[in-house]
C-alpha cells in the first residue's frame, strides 16, 4: 500500500470514527420530561436500509406534497406502504387531521383504487386539554382550508371525501361503514382518544390504524390516549414505529 492510499484510509477511518461518535453522543440527548412517565429523548436507529431512495414512485409523489405536510419522509413511506398493502382489503380509507393534505393525497396516490374521506376542522387543533395536553392549547395548525386540500387533489388526479367540522361530534354521520386504514393526526389527548373510539367499531379484521404523533415531543397527551387504548382493547396488536408511529392492528370484531 502506497503512502497516498494509507492517508487516504487513515481519514476515512477517522471520519467513520467521528461520525460513530456523533451518533453515540446524539442517542445519549436527553429531552426536558413535560409529562412525568413520558420521558423524551432523540432517537437515532442503528439500521441504514432506506427503501424510499429507491423507490422512485414514491419520490415522485413525495416531491409533490413536500409542501403540503409536516410529516417526515420516514413516516410518509411507512402511511405510502400501508396504503399499497391495504388497497386490495375490504373497506375505505380515512384520515382524522389533514391540515393541508400532503399525507392524505399520498396515501390516496398509493391506492388509487380506494375511497378516502378526510375529516378537519380546518381551523385548527382541537379539545386542548391542560390536564393532558403538555404543548398544545388549541388552534394551532389553522393555516388550511378545504379548497386547498380539493386543488392539491385535483392536481394529482385524485379523489375525495372532505368532511369540515370537530371529528365525531360533527361530522361522524359521513364515516364509512367499513374502514381498512386510518390514519389520526390530531396532537391532543381527547381527539386522538375520541377519532378511535368512533372509527374502531367500523375498522375491519387486519386494519390499521395509525397514530401520526404517537412518539413526538409536545404531543404525550396523545401518547397517554394511544397507550391507555392499547392497553383496554383486546382485539388488536400495538406497535411503536420508532419513526414516531402507534399502530393498532385490528385481529378480530
Amino acid at each position: 500500500m502506497s503512502l497516498l492510499q494509507s492517508n487516504v484510509e487513515q481519514f476515512l477511518e477517522i471520519l467513520r470514527s467521528e461520525r460513530r461518535d456523533l451518533l453515540d453522543r446524539l442517542r445519549k440527548t436527553r429531552f426536558s420530561t413535560l409529562k412525568e412517565g413520558y420521558s423524551q429523548a432523540q432517537i437515532v436507529p442503528y439500521s441504514s436500509y432506506s427503501p424510499w431512495i429507491d423507490d422512485l414512485a414514491f419520490s415522485d409523489l413525495h416531491g409533490r406534497i413536500l409542501d403540503r405536510t409536516m410529516v417526515d419522509i420516514y413516516r410518509c413511506f411507512e402511511l405510502y406502504t400501508l396504503a399499497k398493502q391495504m388497497r386490495l382489503a375490504r373497506g375505505d380509507f380515512v384520515e382524522v387531521g389533514v391540515w393541508r393534505g400532503g399525507t392524505a393525497a399520498l396515501i390516496a396516490s398509493a391506492a388509487p383504487c380506494k375511497t378516502i374521506h378526510l375529516f378537519d376542522t380546518f381551523s385548527g387543533v382541537a379539545k386542548a386539554d391542560a390536564a393532558f395536553d403538555t404543548l398544545y392549547s388549541g388552534g394551532e395548525h389553522a393555516d388550511a382550508d378545504v379548497a386547498s386540500v380539493e386543488r392539491l387533489f385535483e392536481e394529482m388526479g385524485l379523489r375525495c371525501n372532505i368532511r369540515s367540522g370537530v371529528f365525531p361530534e360533527e361530522t361522524l354521520e359521513y364515516l364509512p361503514a367499513e374502514v381498512c386504514l386510518a390514519h389520526i393526526d390530531v396532537d391532543t389527548y381527547a381527539s386522538a382518544k375520541g377519532s378511535f373510539l368512533a372509527l374502531w367499531p367500523v375498522v375491519q379484521p387486519n386494519g390499521i390504524v395509525v397514530f401520526d404523533d404517537y412518539g413526538f415531543f409536545g404531543c404525550e397527551g396523545v401518547a397517554q390516549a394511544v397507550n391507555e387504548i392499547a392497553s383496554s382493547v383486546d382485539n388488536a396488536l400495538f406497535v411503536y414505529n420508532i419513526n414516531g408511529h402507534g399502530l393498532l392492528i385490528k385481529t378480530m370484531n
